[in-house]
């Protein structure tokens, strides 16, 4: 059975996203790379940049790089290209 991805997919690879996560954190970012595998494994998640954050001090920096697991991401919307 695949991961759960939330319903992200490579064809959203490139857009401009607004991510909420588990944590309460909110951020816009610009997503780089979708990983699901067959069986899950602990790398499926999400690659992006940072484009804001509503953590002020947070751990992530405006244009950094992260990756997070599908499990911490609540919800997603599209806000553009």
């Amino acid at each position: 059975m695949l991961v759960d991805t939330k319903g992200l997919r490579q064809e959203h690879v490139g857009k401009r996203l607004r991510v909420k996560l588990t944590s309460g954190a909110v951020d816009e970012i610009r997503l780089l790379d979708v990983t699901a595998c067959d069986p899950p494994q602990p790398c499926c998640g999400i690659m992006y940049t940072v484009l804001s954050t509503n953590r002020s001090g947070a751990d992530k920096t405006q244009g950094g790089t992260y990756w997070t697991a599908f499990g911490e991401i609540e919800n997603f919307r599209v806000l553009g290209d």
